[in-house]
């Protein structure tokens, strides 16, 4: 287990954010699914983005990649293409990326393709019951291990009415709205209850029409899918990631210095649900420019009460608490229950790691409540294995008195290797 010590200090000159986690995966899986050769550019190759490449390579997607650039042949899977099910499950393992498990899963099914899912950290007890009811409606043969990875899906998926749980993950819809296309029959997909982190289904929605897959949208709820659909390649670059940017936004926030900090590559119309971070801190104070260059932020004195509902942005949720204790008032986050069930209970460990910094914070079931205002003192913090934790320690510890070390720091691979460089590279 690594530690990182991040001392007090200020920040300036610009960084360029990496490509977008989420659409990696999206734009890798449908090139591998598609006829033909395709051109991705600006892939950001962290531990997540690397399980779906390998899950791609082991489909029979050649892969090749130069810097960011990776060329992929697809291998044009669709319904009732495998000629695997007389060969026993292919291993998929999945390592820690929740995105790559939920996508493949149904992907594979679609194809007939038999398969058995592992993963590793918190992977295997995250919920997938979402699919276990679709399965058995189904007749879909499938074993767990008391509902956990190992997963084994020997069944096939078919196409038809299809309703889901919206409340859990929106990685669920993503996963069915990838693999339904593909499918013998027409399809309706509804959305029942909450639909948890819509967003990102848009995010799915778009890239699918790069592909050249069409799906209607009946209503908010319900996307109508037409069978025996085609995957076409294409050519395209991979935007900033917002997530990732909020970090660099908050540090700017808290610890600039008098030229602020430049944030380089992120699209100012992006559909990335975490692009709310900047309206939230721009509600609290925050001086947040959009320039011909860039994003620019500015250090700012934060103030007021505020209430943030983070239903379709919950990844923010850890770094927009760090934010909230340098605020001078108190702020409170709702709707995010669901990061009970990441990587780590992101609730408990804010809550923990940053009391021990100093912060006045506290829980709630569904959300955080810190009442900022008193400086942080820093100290010694666990990461929890999750990149998130680590990465918004790493910039509380940007106006803490004494700096703070964060052991099990290298949980930052996940979703941003270089993390810790390219802060050093804009702290003075």
């Amino acid at each position: 287990m690594s530690e990182k010590y991040i001392g007090p200090g200020r920040v300036g000159g610009s960084i360029v954010i990496p490509a977008s986690k989420s659409l990696c995966h999206r734009a890798i899986l449908m090139a591998s699914l598609a006829q033909g050769r395709s051109l991705i550019d600006n892939v950001y190759f962290s531990k997540d983005v690397e399980a779906t490449l390998q899950v791609a390579r082991i489909l029979g997607t050649k892969v090749q990649a130069d810097g960011s650039r990776v060329l992929i042949d697809g291998c044009g899977i669709h319904a009732g293409s495998s000629q695997r099910a007389a060969s026993g499950p292919t291993l998929i393992d999945c390592s820690e990326s929740g995105s790559t498990l939920r996508f493949v899963v149904p992907i594979l099914s679609i194809a007939g393709i038999p398969a058995t899912f592992t993963g590793r950290g918190k992977l295997p007890e995250r919920p997938m019951d979402v699919y276990y009811r679709l399965f058995d409606q189904q007749g879909i043969a499938y074993q767990t291990r008391n509902g956990k990875l190992p997963l084994t899906v020997t069944g096939r998926l078919s196409g038809g009415q299809i309703c889901i749980d919206g409340s859990v993950s929106s990685q669920f819809v993503t996963g069915l709205l990838m693999a339904l296309p593909l499918a013998k029959e027409d399809s309706v997909l509804t959305i029942s209850g909450t639909f948890a982190s819509r967003p990102y289904v848009d995010l799915t929605l778009g890239m699918s029409r790069r592909f050249g897959i069409r799906i209607d949208e009946k209503d908010d709820h319900t996307f109508v899918i037409k069978g025996n659909q085609t995957y076409r390649a294409a050519n395209l670059s991979v935007e900033a990631d917002a997530s990732q940017a909020a970090f660099m936004a908050a540090a700017g926030l808290i610890a600039a210095g008098d030229q602020g900090l430049m944030i380089e590559g992120l699209d100012p119309e992006t559909r990335q649900g975490d692009l709310a971070f900047l309206k939230f801190a721009a509600s609290m104070g925050g001086h947040i420019e959009w320039t011909e260059k860039g994003l620019k932020v500015k250090r700012s004195d934060l103030r007021g009460d505020h209430v943030f509902d983070c239903e379709n942005c919950p990844d923010i949720v850890p770094i927009l608490a760090v934010l909230a204790a340098y605020d001078h008032g108190t702020v409170t986050i709702t709707h995010a229950e669901r990061l009970r069930i990441k990587e780590s209970d992101r609730l408990q460990a804010m809550t923990e790691e940053m009391t021990k910094a100093g912060a006045a914070i506290e829980q709630t079931p569904d959300g955080l409540i810190i009442k900022g205002g008193r400086p942080l003192q820093g100290g010694t913090v666990q990461a929890w294995n999750d990149h998130r934790i680590a990465m918004s320690m790493a910039v509380a510890a940007l106006g803490s008195r004494e700096g703070i070390t964060i052991r099990g720091a290298e949980c930052i691979s996940k979703s941003w290797p270089t993390f810790f460089e390219d802060l050093a590279a804009v702290t003075q």
